[in-house]
């Protein structure tokens, strides 16, 4: 079964001095969600909620700076083979830390990789419109000069930073590019081009989105799997996109 990514609009600045400092410290909006009516349904079971909120939140605390990737499982996968050392016994060793590392953490994951995901598309993203992405859509589209600024940002789109544990399982969020990235990647679209002619209605209504992002100070979220009649139900209003949905042509920016 194929994956389906999705593109969305994210208030970067809301999150990182609203959100982030939330569950680095008491958890409030954590618990507000994981204990509400519409987060039964996506746990199925939020019993417990006092022991699994701090398992979360302490979990938190080792996330980096840009609170995407957590620091041990990013320092196991960065992890160098030492001069001298079995390359296969590297490989084991890696893979075993690894493993153990998601063994002793899986419930903190489970919980915070559904939390936060309707904490931020309640608090800081907005669910509808959204990009498509698909599974290989936006990949197979869209293609940027190697090396460059829009490379690299671009790549962020869909995949996840090294460490980072929010699709764990195969649903949740990808990644997020802050409106300063954004434009950065702006600036550098010269260098962000359609891979072939078909490609090219799909570019254009990625740069209008990457464009309606930018106009209203918003970065943008991927995910991956989600509930969409879930999240659908979510009510954030703090976006008002001006995008007319109905415009000609639009094929790819939709609502759900």
């Amino acid at each position: 079964m194929s994956d389906w990514n999705t593109l969305h609009f994210f208030d970067d600045n809301y999150f990182y001095t609203k959100v982030v400092p939330d569950l680095l410290n008491e958890g409030t909006l954590l618990k507000k969600y994981f204990e509400s009516d519409l987060w039964k349904i996506f746990l199925f079971n939020n019993s417990d909620s006092d022991a699994r909120i701090k398992s979360m939140l302490d979990f938190c605390k080792y996330l980096d700076q840009d609170f995407k990737a957590h620091k041990q499982l990013a320092d196991i996968l960065n992890r160098k083979k030492q001069p001298g050392e079995d390359c296969l016994n590297f490989t084991h060793k890696v893979r075993d830390d690894q493993e153990e590392f998601l063994k002793q953490n899986s419930y903190a994951i489970d919980d915070l990789t559904q939390t936060l995901l309707l904490l931020l598309f309640s608090e800081c993203a907005s669910f509808n419109p959204h990009l498509i992405l698909g599974r290989r859509i936006f990949t197979g589209a869209v293609d940027a000069k190697p090396k460059s600024v829009a490379a690299l940002i671009i790549s962020q789109i869909m995949h996840s930073e090294i460490g980072c544990v929010f699709s764990y399982g195969g649903e949740g969020i990808i990644n997020w590019i802050t409106n300063e990235e954004l434009q950065l990647l702006w600036l550098d679209k010269d260098n962000l081009f359609a891979k072939d002619p078909e490609s090219d209605d799909y570019f254009q209504e990625v740069l209008k989105f990457i464009a309606m992002a930018i106009k209203n100070n918003w970065g943008v979220i991927s995910v991956t799997n989600v509930r969409e009649r879930l999240l659908k139900r979510v009510k954030n209003p703090f976006f008002d996109s001006e995008l007319d949905l109905n415009l000609p042509g639009f094929k790819s920016i939709i609502n759900y």
